[in-house]
């Protein structure tokens, strides 16, 4: 059976006649007895009996409909699933972000999202700058984020906000100054990132040009967990603004430095490979919640 004699004799069987089925499939009724004959020869039997202007199923009838009813309405939520696709509303995003981003930013822009759309998956992986450019080069993900990404070949990059290192520091070590100069670290227990990309360069670029050495006495892979060896007094530590603004801080405190050190929040999308609708829309939602955040 072709799909539209499945359509056709679902609607009469469901419906007992081929004036009601023409009406609910909006066709007209020879068109509809057109399509139920030839179905009909198709299979060699008769699927209905016409007795009295009525179409009563036959026994074969009644053996086929239940897996022709599976199929409508897998029928049905396929053609639903394409609605929603083309109006962004369904479908699934893969993410790979940087660590900073799950602390807070993302969790709150993925679960807002999915109040409105509540159909729409997200698969979300973080990983450093190195494996996040792997995964968007090697089409494991739709959207990659990371702070200050370079031009990649093949690879497109949409800024989606900006943000600068802090100092993150027990609360009243500095005696509440206003800006923290590199100079003013020379010599204290430095909390370091390994393997921060970007984010590393810009920091060993400026020690270096301010003449500058800040040796770590414990190095680990997140900003976050630098954020809570300074809680427990271990030292003081650099660390993005996401990872600054993430939940609650006490007993620390985050002060800019002097000069500022900025770079880039974006996007990176692989150019041969356009989002999806759904993907696109998350995107803007995301670059909207970073650009309006506040420390």
């Amino acid at each position: 059976m072709r799909l539209r004699h499945i359509e056709v004799f679902h609607a009469v069987y469901s419906t007992g006649s081929v004036s009601r089925a023409a009406k609910a499939l909006h066709v007209s009724q020879p068109s509809v007895s057109k399509v139920l004959r030839h179905a009909e020869d198709s299979l060699g039997y008769a699927l209905f009996d016409r007795v009295k202007g009525k179409m009563v199923p036959t026994p074969e009838a009644h053996a086929l409909f239940s897996e022709v009813d599976a199929i409508q309405g897998q029928l049905a939520s396929l053609e639903s699933r394409a609605r929603n696709l083309a109006g962004g509303k369904s479908g699934h995003v893969r993410l790979s972000v940087m660590p900073a981003l799950g602390l807070h930013i993302l969790p709150l822009a993925v679960t807002r999202f999915r109040e409105q759309f509540p159909e729409v998956t997200f698969d979300i992986n973080t990983a450093h700058f190195a494996d996040i450019t792997a995964a968007i080069r090697g089409q494991n993900c739709d959207i990659a984020i990371a702070f200050n990404p370079p031009s990649l070949a093949g690879v497109s990059r949409r800024k989606l906000g900006a943000g600068e290192l802090y100092c993150a520091h027990k609360a009243g070590e500095f005696a509440h100054r206003g800006t923290i100069s590199l100079a003013d670290l020379q010599g204290r227990d430095i909390i370091g990132i390994k393997d921060s990309g970007p984010l590393s360069q810009l920091l060993a670029q400026r020690a270096q040009q301010e003449g500058v050495s800040l040796d770590a006495v414990v190095t680990v892979q997140t900003y976050y967990v630098a954020r809570n060896l300074v809680r427990y007094g271990a030292g003081v530590s650099l660390v993005d603004h996401l990872t600054a603004a993430a939940g609650e801080a006490i007993g620390l405190a985050f002060t800019p430095l002097s000069p500022p050190i900025r770079y880039d929040v974006a996007a990176l999308v692989d150019e041969n490979r356009p989002l999806s609708t759904v993907a696109a829309r998350f995107l803007t939602y995301l670059g909207d919640i970073i650009h309006n955040l506040r420390l």
